[in-house]
């Protein structure tokens, strides 16, 4: 009780809640981290839509007892590789991927049943002996039978498919005496397993998803087609009743009735019709039939004058309103039907189906996708029990991943090589420079040996000077800022200090030197920035240790691309390792810089200085000081981890079960590819009929334009044929016309001729005749 206090300050803790035992740490050591990125996702199914198989699970059996209870977390995450694009933000990946980076704790999901709108809860049941088996206690299966048979009960999922169940946490109540349906319950204590199973394991594959999807298409119109049977069955029973109301009801008109013909038993149906009194002699039911048609007919004749008044307002606004009705009443029913469709499709991706019993808990069960971050989002005011166990599994979780993503971190700076060793070459360089340059300037000068060095004495005096005065500044400085430290930290005792000041007063020469060195490296470093910045800017980066970024990135909330020293200081003291402050400080003097850690340099380079080989560390530096400690456990565990011997007997044969195990994640991960493969090339054949497709259509067009110029073409050449005739023709008359015109012409010169010869014969006459006058 005081430890969940002390460790999750705004986590309400049950009343009946005594103790509890975090067993992921057998589950998952240092040497056998959870991995993330396997791919699982779930597609929650709406409650209209069932389930293509019958659930026949039985979630609260009549012998179901108390004592225990298993309850399972089922987890939901991307790939690795949609991981380090989403969550990394990788130095190669494009700008607007990398603005849009989310923390990874955003991007791991979970499965969670929700009791009401805001309590959720973990997905399990209690124990029945008879159905999942005696003994919990002893045998491990009981109880991974009752979490696959209240998870197949209160979601559809099947879980025995999958092939490891991590025990995760371990939760115990202290019941007290109560009654419960009539019989007293003995004081007793129930003991809640928090079950992680490896759930990606039931994720459907391609064909089975397309399968699935067919299964549910076929059962949305099976569903369409008997409500349509029964809304025309229930149509023709309304008219059949109302055909029958109406023949017994309806009373005749008043002009097709004459009371006094009519008999005893007519006039009595016509008052019955009117609601009227049937009782009475003849004489009677006429009199009374006849006043009543009278007021029928007045009636009449007023409506009849109301209605030519009111007709021709009425009918233009009836037909816009019967048209606003209608174009309303096709919309939402055209809407419903695409929303009712929307709820039998399934997504392009295969996931788990949920079908959450709808039944459970009172009619208020359903089921939900939280990503990490909501649950650990939890307050005081959540006080259910079931919403406790779910925010403790939030916390321990996290801090599985802190701690996994921890020891990476302690991986990278084991194999990152000192600082100091880096400083001593630049030492020994720059004394050798200096060396070089001092003989070269007593080649060159030709005064004495002692006045040089003189010369050079001053010179270093000065330097020292200089030197000595900046270092009584930094002094100062750090003076004050450790003046403010104590003053912050006044009840804090640190018995580490009496050693470090007696190293320090010891190395204090050293570390001067080495300030002098580290001012000169920062000037020089200052001057060489701005081109290097430009270099930057051209040379593309690449990261090349995602695993790591990614462990940076898990700590670094704030997305500011450093870590703080202290930081990084909690983070190594809480992986359990049992190191020491002078070990921490030594790992981080190697990458803090100004108190800060700016990991991407650890993580990011150049494409041209592209190197992917990395340094392991040993698995002794690994365990840090847990070999030293004198328990036997952990030297216990280094050798398991060497030689992990899981040899099982079955079918009268030994069976390796860690090989077993190793063949599965490969067949997994080839099935994942051949998958991956598979969608490819349903892709690329897609593209493909498209293609053909469109180059079918090309073709009927191509080969239409080709009918249809040859049509042309045949026109033409008729046409040709044609016009050559008639040319032909007309050549013929044309000569024809030129021979008839020679011939005419030929005429008419013989009769001008002809002309001319009598006209000259007359004019010697006439002379003639003058002349003999």
């Amino acid at each position: 009780m005081m430890e969940l206090r002390r460790r999750y300050q705004n986590l309400y803790i049950p009343s009946d809640f005594f103790d509890a035992q975090f067993t992921w740490v057998d589950a998952f050591p240092l040497s056998r981290p959870f991995q993330l990125g396997n791919y699982c996702n779930f597609y929650v199914m709406h409650r209209e839509v069932e389930s293509l198989e019958k659930n026949m699970a039985i979630l609260d059996p009549p012998d179901a007892d108390h004592l225990y209870s298993a309850k399972v977390m089922l987890m939901a995450s991307p790939s690795m590789e949609d991981l380090y694009h989403k969550s990394c933000a990788l130095a190669e990946d494009p700008q607007e991927l990398r603005d849009g980076f989310q923390h990874p704790a955003r991007l791991v999901k979970f499965l969670v049943g929700m009791k009401g709108k805001d309590e959720a809860m973990a997905i399990g049941g209690h124990w029945s002996p008879s159905l999942d088996g005696p003994d919990p206690e002893k045998d491990p299966s009981v109880l991974i039978k009752t979490a696959i048979r209240c998870c197949k009960a209160l979601t559809g999922i099947d879980l025995s498919v999958c092939t490891q169940w991590y025990r995760f946490a371990e939760i115990r109540y202290h019941r007290p005496e109560e009654t419960h349906k009539g019989r007293t319950v003995p004081a007793h204590v129930e003991t809640v397993v928090l079950f992680f199973p490896d759930v990606w394991h039931c994720l459907p594959t391609r064909s089975e998803w397309e399968t699935l999807s067919r299964g549910y298409k076929q059962q949305l119109v099976e569903k369409l087609q008997g409500e349509r049977k029964e809304a025309d069955g229930e149509q023709d029973e309304e008219e059949k009743d109302d055909g029958e109301a109406k023949e017994i009801s309806t009373p005749t008109h008043w002009s097709k009735l004459d009371p006094k013909t009519m008999k005893v038993n007519d006039l009595r149906k016509e008052l019955e019709s009117r609601a009227l009194s049937s009782k009475g002699l003849k004489s009677q039911l006429i009199a009374r039939l006849t006043k009543q048609l009278k007021v029928e007919e007045q009636k009449e004749e007023q409506k009849e004058l109301e209605k030519s008044e009111k007709e021709d307002e009425e009918e233009d606004d009836r037909k816009s309103e019967d048209d606003k009705e209608e174009e309303e009443r096709k919309r939402q029913e055209e809407m419903e039907r695409q929303r009712r469709e929307r709820r039998y499709i399934l997504p392009d991706e295969p996931a788990i189906i949920v079908h959450p019993n709808w039944a459970a808990k009172s009619g208020k069960f359903d089921c939900s996708i939280m990503s990490l971050s909501v649950l650990l989002d939890y307050r005081l005011e959540d006080n259910k029990e079931h919403s406790f166990e779910v925010s403790l599994f939030a916390e321990l979780f996290n801090e599985m991943l802190q701690r996994d993503f921890g020891v990476r971190i302690y991986k990278s700076l084991l194999s990152l090589p000192e600082k100091e060793d880096k400083k001593e070459k630049e030492k020994k360089s720059k004394k050798d420079e200096r060396k070089d340059k001092k003989e070269e300037r007593d080649d060159e000068t030709d005064e004495p040996k002692p006045k040089r060095r003189k010369s050079g004495d001053d010179k270093d005096k000065k330097e020292d000077r200089d030197e000595r005065k900046k270092d009584d500044k930094r002094k100062d400085d750090s003076k004050d800022d450790d003046e403010t430290e104590e003053d912050n930290n006044q009840d804090e005792y640190d018995p580490m200090e009496a050693e470090e000041a007696e190293d320090e007063e010891d190395d204090r020469d050293e570390e001067e030197i080495n300030k002098r060195d580290d001012k000169r490296d920062i000037n020089r470093y200052c001057k060489e920035r701005p081109s290097k910045d430009k270099e930057k800017e051209k040379t593309q980066m690449i990261t090349i240790n995602r695993d790591l970024l990614m462990a940076f990135v898990y700590f670094d909330q704030s997305h500011c691309g450093y870590l703080l020293e202290k930081d990084l200081e909690e983070i190594l003291y809480t992986l359990g390792l049992h190191l020491s402050r002078a070990q921490v400080k030594k790992l981080l003097n190697k990458v803090v810089l100004r108190e800060s850690c700016f990991y991407r340099k650890l993580t990011d380079t150049s494409k041209d200085e592209e190197n992917h080989e990395e340094s392991e560390a040993l698995q002794e530096d690994m365990l840090g000081n847990r070999l030293l400690l004198p328990t036997p456990t952990v030297k216990q565990e280094s050798k398991d981890v060497e030689e992990n011997v899981g040899l099982i007997v079955y079918n009268g044969a030994m069976v390796d079960v860690g090989s077993l195990l190793q063949k599965l994640e490969k067949s997994e991960k080839v099935r994942a590819e051949v998958e991956q493969k598979l969608q490819l090339l349903e892709e690329k054949t897609d593209e493909d009929e498209k293609t053909i497709l469109n180059l079918e259509n090309s073709n009927k067009s191509l080969s239409g334009e080709l009918r249809e110029v040859k049509k042309d073409l045949s026109q033409l050449q008729d046409n040709l044929k044609i016009s050559e005739n008639m040319n032909l023709q007309f050549e013929n008359q044309l000569n024809k016309t030129i021979r008839n015109l020679s011939t005419v012409m030929d005429e008419i010169h013989t009769v001008l001729k002809k002309d001319n010869v009598k006209s000259d014969d007359k004019d010697q006459k006439s002379k003639e005749n003058g002349a003999s006058v």
